[in-house]
């Protein structure tokens, strides 16, 4: 497989470093110079990863073209390229609608979005991918989970909850403020914090039970983790969140 990076953000710098961590299989990265800085860190993992001036010398060195590009400046950049109508794209650009990206792009074999997280990098989490594609499947299953959908609605609703991030870790936050409250240093109130959730979520990872049965699992009657769920539920906290990606979802969809 020759890949080729549009694009020298966070998200190239984390798919890349995820796949050379991992020891995928690959022939050559090709990455253009946008981010002179990361595309030089990138390239000194592994020699089979070089760097290019041009973004169309990417496109002419690769087979599969990951765009790692900006929404604000997708349409220029897309604009100056030119694609083989063998390349397999695959789109990181937020927001851009497939009918978009045909139109931009041009007759190529297959088009797929995909939305990698910053956890790629330790090859964990998760990559939402439309439409199914063998290709993007096999490379994003190297650094996480590919998680595939079936049309464009899914996809967008999978974008609206990556919108939770900031609000997770002040959740984070709002525990380890009340320890320090209560007379913890902050540093050790993180680093519990931390490694709480991190087991928390290898456990939920680790089976292919509902949510709804590890929240049963982990309370007992009258305990205290039932008493801190009773009081969030009556007060609707988790009601929110679903109110606050409805949001979300409108925005990305275009009704907002």
């Amino acid at each position: 497989m020759r890949l080729g990076f549009v694009g020298t953000g966070a998200i190239t710098q984390a798919v890349v470093t995820g796949l050379v961590r991992v020891g995928a299989p690959f022939d050559s990265i090709a990455l253009s110079n946008r981010n002179a800085k990361t595309a030089a860190m990138l390239a000194a993992m592994d020699p089979r990863i070089r760097v290019f001036e041009r973004n169309q010398d990417v496109l002419g060195a690769s087979d599969v073209i990951c765009l790692a590009i900006r929404p604000q400046i997708a349409a220029e950049v897309l604009a100056e390229l030119t694609f083989r109508p063998s390349h397999h794209v695959i789109s990181f650009v937020a927001g851009m609608k497939m009918s978009e990206l045909r139109k931009q792009i041009g007759a190529v074999g297959t088009i797929v979005r995909a939305i990698p997280l910053p956890a790629v990098a330790d090859a964990l989490g998760s990559t939402t991918l439309y439409p199914q594609d063998s290709v993007a499947r096999q490379l994003f299953s190297h650094v996480g989970v590919a998680v595939e959908v079936e049309n464009e609605h899914q996809f967008d609703c999978l974008s609206a909850a990556t919108a939770t991030m900031a609000s997770f870790y002040a959740v984070l936050e709002s525990q380890a403020q009340w320890l320090v409250s209560e007379g913890l240093d902050y540093g050790k109130a993180r680093s519990f914090l931390a490694a709480y959730s991190l087991g928390l979520a290898h456990g939920a990872k680790a089976v292919d039970t509902p949510f709804s049965d590890l929240v049963d699992q982990s309370m007992t009657p009258g305990g205290i983790n039932e008493q801190v769920h009773r009081e969030l539920t009556a007060k609707a906290n988790y009601e929110h969140y679903q109110y606050a990606l409805t949001g979300v979802l409108d925005r990305i969809e275009g009704r907002r």
